[in-house]
């Protein structure tokens, strides 16, 4: 999926002087997101070890005894070697029927131990190492005002990725909403061929950017990023190049004070900024463009 050219940040209009001062963006840790069900929820098969431990067992024994030519290379491990052992029954004429009695006895099915082994590992990736950055792709949200914007008293930041300087928000990655546990394949694929590339990925989506229907409204992306020597701090201040702030917009109820210090250092650092306000306009906010 298209990363969107512009991704926003709503911050309060402190921590937006604070950004434009220090030329630093704050990466928290995900042991500081504000959903506590987040990093809880793991993904989950479909058909789940147990649905599909038959359909398995049955595709085994009908690669041994139906197929003409097998190649043992592109299945799992403990795939191999149950072919290998149901060969080897075959060639002792066996049936295929008592071979499939014989086998099915042998297949795990417990779907619980799939989820404790993402669950750990969620845990142990979970250490304090991982710097995760939250934009929308929302422009003018009144929830998001209200709950990050300081109820239209602060700023909203976009950012754009910049090719040639190869910064970080071309990486981010969509979140998704959902009422149910995300699944991330079929229990029988995962029995035949194991782990791939494909299925990594969509766990780690899955773990990572898998919210919550009620939070659907923040349309939101999260650049990940491990960082190599974690400290005690659940958090790290990143610079940013002064070309990534593509525009500021300022909540209606901003402080006028605070909102002429925030101009002043967009004049003296980020002149190449654009300037909207949110105006009131029949009781629709508007985002209007005041400068750039």
């Amino acid at each position: 999926m298209e990363v969107p050219s512009i991704l926003y940040k709503y911050a309060t209009a402190s921590t937006t002087n604070i950004v434009l001062e220090t030329g630093r963006l704050r990466w928290q840790s995900p042991c500081q997101f504000n959903d506590i069900h987040e990093l809880q929820r793991m993904p989950v098969l479909s058909p789940s070890f147990e649905e599909g431990k038959d359909t398995y067992a049955n595709k085994l024994v009908d690669i041994i005894f139906n197929e003409q030519e097998i190649d043992f290379s592109k299945y799992s491990f403990w795939t191999e070697v149950l072919l290998t052992q149901l060969k080897e029954l075959k060639s002792n004429n066996v049936t295929a029927k008592e071979a499939l009695s014989l086998l099915q006895k042998h297949i795990p099915s417990s779907q619980d131990k799939l989820e404790d082994l993402f669950r750990k590992s969620t845990e142990q990736a979970n250490d304090g190492s991982l710097r995760c950055f939250c934009l929308t792709e929302n422009n003018n949200n009144s929830l998001m005002w209200a709950h990050y914007g300081d109820s239209y008293a602060g700023c909203m930041l976009g950012f754009k990725h910049i090719d040639k300087l190869s910064t970080p928000f071309a990486a981010a990655e969509k979140v998704n909403y959902s009422p149910n546990a995300p699944i991330i394949g079929s229990a029988v694929d995962f029995y035949l061929y194991g782990h791939n590339l494909e299925q990594n990925k969509k766990t780690r989506l899955a773990i990572y950017h898998t919210k919550s229907e009620d939070w659907a409204y923040e349309k939101e992306w999260r650049v990940v990023y491990n960082i190599k020597s974690p400290s005690n701090q659940r958090y790290s201040d990143f610079k940013f190049y002064p070309e990534e702030l593509e525009s500021i917009t300022f909540g209606p109820k901003i402080n006028p004070d605070e909102k002429i210090n925030i101009l002043k250092l967009i004049e003296n650092k980020y002149s190449h900024c654009k300037i909207y306000e949110i105006k009131i306009n029949n009781g629709q906010s508007v985002r209007q463009l005041v400068q750039g």
